[in-house]
């Protein structure tokens, strides 16, 4: 089995909230639902730089109906949305499972979608990149992993929306570029003094950061239950 990342422009549901007037940084598909007809509903995650309202989207967003909005504990601007939309719209996530490819990961940013996912082999990989080619006009192929785990199917890990709503934006960036620069392997690949001179602060900034991330972590897991 392959692991793949690609990249395509900017379609359906996240061109259209690249182009409102609050300023988006980031859309991620957490989930999606097939409805009846050609219709999905779809569970975001959008990052914007300002604080935004339902009303206020709804009316940039004439064509989606957005059934639910919640905005997360720490992250401010960082919202969690149920959004009833046509297929069409999702076209990315509906061209990988017609095809038969496992998706992982769809983000937009930038101006572009990110997207991972696992295919069968090299012949499947090229079937799946020409029909996204057909539809979207382009696809850079960005890295191929082989790999013996599937992995977490899109919406398969419920965890990352509870630990992304419960982790400020600094404490997330110490946490990726950690697990990027292989801190957390074993044998570690990487010292924390070089995590932070990658990120341009001091040792103990980035050992309080990871102590905060680890606490939150832990209370997600075994803290009271509301």
């Amino acid at each position: 089995m392959l692991r793949i990342q690609f990249r395509v422009h900017l379609a359906g549901i996240s061109a259209q909230l690249f182009a409102v007037e609050d300023q988006v940084e980031s859309i991620e598909i957490d989930n999606a639902l097939p409805v009846t007809g050609d219709a999905v509903f779809l569970f975001l995650t959008v990052q914007f730089d300002s604080e935004v309202s339902e009303e206020r989207l709804s009316n940039q967003l004439p064509n989606l109906q957005i059934v639910d909005i919640a905005q997360a504990e720490v992250n401010e601007h960082t919202y969690y949305l149920g959004v009833m939309a046509d297929l069409a719209d999702a076209s990315v996530l509906s061209l990988l499972t017609e095809n038969q490819a496992i998706p992982h990961r769809i983000i937009g940013k930038n101006y572009h979608l990110d997207v991972m996912a696992s295919v069968r082999d090299w012949n499947h990989l090229k079937e799946v990149a020409s029909t996204i080619e057909d539809e979207h006009g382009s696809l850079e192929l960005i890295g191929t992993t082989q790999t013996e785990n599937i992995g977490f199917p899109l919406g398969g890990n419920k965890i990352k929306q509870s630990m992304s709503g419960k982790l400020s934006d600094e404490q997330l960036e110490v946490l990726e570029k950690a697990y990027q620069m292989g801190y957390f392997k074993v044998p570690q690949e990487v010292t924390a003094e070089e995590i932070a001179s990658e990120l341009d602060i001091s040792r103990s900034t980035l050992s309080e950061r990871l102590r905060r991330v680890e606490h939150n972590f832990c209370a997600l897991l075994f803290g009271p239950r509301k």
